[in-house]
């Protein structure tokens, strides 16, 4: 379902990806073709069956390299179910915007969830910093949801990168793992998702920081307003 109907529900959604433009004329051209049984819904746990593939898929490449490709076939599944099911639940006049609200942001936490314990038992990076990127990310979660309800705004990409760049970007990853896991340092050899694992770590870190500073200025403000009221 889409969680861009929310009233906290009406919040405006920002969305300023790179790929958003294309994105969204795809989807408008999916969403009419679809079967009559194919309902939202089911596109909503395609997206975590998708996940759960894409979990499986990492976990199994420290057997045999080839699971990579599983996990890739995962995260492209995944934007199918994920990012059409509002979009078709718009098309067919079917929008419940709380449900979907709800529905959505409780299955992207499962989902990603499972994708990182999936990479943290690979062998492809060291549990602990991705432990620290699911941290991050549900932190990151929990903000955007907060910002929906306190100042009517969900914001669903930073710096041009919204979940569908990310998808691209792991796929792309996955391909370059397939012929190199590691990385040598200043003489260290490290895994190669570690070395990437810190910038997408600090960049986390900055969007919860200035998302947070941000709404709470704006909420500091318009409250202060009204002391003089």
């Amino acid at each position: 379902m889409t969680s861009n109907d929310s009233s906290q529900f009406s919040s405006d959604r920002v969305q300023t990806s790179i790929l958003s433009r294309p994105e969204k004329i795809a989807l408008q051209w999916l969403a009419p073709r679809l079967p009559r049984w194919v309902s939202p819904d089911l596109l909503t746990f395609i997206g975590l069956f998708a996940m759960g593939l894409t979990g499986l898929g990492y976990y199994l490449a420290k057997f045999n390299d080839g699971f990579l490709w599983l996990a890739s076939f995962g995260l492209a599944l995944n934007w199918f179910g994920d990012s059409l099911d509002g979009t078709l639940a718009r098309v067919r006049n079917q929008q419940r915007p709380k449900y979907g609200y709800y529905l959505d942001h409780l299955v992207d936490a499962f989902g990603v969830s499972i994708m990182i314990y999936g990479l943290a038992y690979s062998e492809l990076a060291s549990p602990e910093i991705l432990w620290a990127i699911l941290t991050l990310f549900l932190i990151a979660s929990i903000n955007a949801y907060l910002a929906a309800g306190a100042v009517n705004v969900l914001k669903i990409s930073y710096a041009k990168i919204s979940t569908t760049e990310a998808r691209v970007i792991l796929i792309i990853l996955n391909v370059v793992l397939l012929f190199a896991k590691k990385v040598t340092i200043f003489g260290h050899r490290l895994h190669l998702l570690d070395f990437l694992s810190l910038p997408i770590a600090i960049f986390l870190l900055y969007t919860i920081i200035r998302s947070a500073s941000l709404c709470l200025r704006q909420l500091d403000k318009e409250e202060r307003a009204k002391w003089g009221k």
